[in-house]
């Protein structure tokens, strides 16, 4: 058999390439002449359909070998998932108490009820799917360039989509909002109440409760001009969120000056200020904020994060240590280098130390809202710095 294999490897070869040659041929001329039925109310044939779900499910499987799944904090990031999950995902998956919308399920292949289909992957898998979409299901890329922490949330959410009752996913993925009942005019004039998108309470601040997830900033009492700069560079996609994106996307100009005065004018919740990390902790996050590091080249960050510095700057007192830790991280990654702003920020972050980012987010986060100047002093010493 070797020997009959060595003296006609060149024949069969030539085969192997001629009926190779044909099958595409044959594909070419069936695509060619249109005899296979592309509309989606034919639906896959039986044996296609089984061919497609163990193509997308190896590959899913084989390409998300390399993703490092962290550990969760679902208290935290969960309510986040949800309610990007209610503003953009619910109306192709469907969620608890929602059913999809008959033109979402007439699509093909049909959107998977996420609350079965959740738990047939693992973090890794769901992560991967949902940073990358799948080719020919409708499931899109994630939108928010390298924003693999927001991603997290989403996955954190999911996973715990399986367990979830009506009322545990609308307290979730409606957060501080609330919908109405309509009069029935009201109902003919403007349709049905809803969980919009654009709900901004759903995550952030109120007069009466702070954000829904320590991942989400304090909006009540920033600058009218940074607030608006922020849900400008969110729409034109130069400032990456794959969940502020499409909020703002559907925002006209009119609108986002409409919501950046109520934050700026808003007054936030009291809530208590953090104080996990440890006093020396706390107390080199002050000396950077107040004196930089000259060494290292980083700036005082109350020289422009103070109500007293530019009105486009973010304050960032009474912001949780994970929001300011986060952004910073992203700031380092190069992920906000797009704009003016986020590219000086991004040449201070990268300067920074692991342990300077820790002790400046837990000193900010330490401080209550009110406190957006130098404490008590410290704007003198800084005065008399050459």
């Amino acid at each position: 058999m070797t020997e009959w294999l060595a003296a006609h490897w060149r024949s069969l070869l030539l085969w192997a390439l001629g009926l190779f040659a044909g099958g595409v041929a044959l594909a070419l001329l069936v695509a060619y002449s249109g005899i296979y039925n592309v509309a989606a109310s034919a639906g896959h044939h039986p044996w296609l359909e089984a061919f497609l779900k163990m193509a997308k499910d190896r590959s899913v499987i084989f390409n998300s070998r390399s993703v490092k799944a962290p550990e969760l904090e679902f208290a935290e990031q969960m309510p986040l998932g949800a309610a990007h999950f209610q503003g953009t995902c619910a109306v192709c998956h469907g969620a608890p108490g929602q059913a999809v919308n008959p033109v979402y399920a007439h699509m093909l292949p049909r959107p998977p009820d996420l609350q079965i289909h959740a738990a047939h992957w693992t973090r890794a898998q769901l992560f991967w799917i949902a940073r990358h979409g799948i080719q020919f299901t409708g499931m899109p890329a994630w939108s928010g360039d390298e924003r693999e922490d927001e991603i997290w949330a989403v996955v954190a959410f999911l996973e715990m989509l399986p367990s979830m009752t009506e009322a545990d996913y609308r307290r979730h993925a409606g957060g501080h909002s609330e919908t109405r009942n309509y009069s029935a005019k009201e109902l003919v004039g403007a349709g049905r109440p809803r969980l919009d998108l654009t709900a901004c309470s759903r995550c952030h601040d109120t007069t009466e409760a702070a954000p829904t997830s320590p991942y989400i900033p304090r909006l009540g009492g920033q600058d009218r001009a940074y607030l608006k700069r922020a849900l400008q560079e969110y729409r034109d996609d130069s400032r990456q969120s794959g969940f502020m994106e499409p909020v703002a996307d559907d925002l006209d100009d009119a609108q986002i000056d409409l919501l950046s005065a109520y934050y700026a004018a808003l007054t936030p919740s009291s809530s208590p200020v953090s104080q996990s990390a440890s006093v020396e902790e706390r107390e080199r996050g002050r000396q950077l904020a107040e004196q930089g590091d000259r060494a290292r080249k980083i700036p005082a960050c109350l020289s422009c994060h103070t109500e007293k510095g530019r009105e486009d700057y973010p304050r960032l007192a009474g912001q949780s240590e994970q929001y300011l830790r986060q952004q910073l991280q992203v700031f380092r990654r190069g992920v906000r280098d797009k704009t003016p702003h986020g590219a000086m920020m991004s040449v201070v972050a990268r300067r920074m130390t692991e342990q300077q980012v820790l002790a400046a987010a837990s000193f900010f986060a330490s401080r209550p809202w009110q406190a957006s100047g130098f404490p008590a002093g410290a704007e003198k010493e800084k005065d008399s710095q050459p």
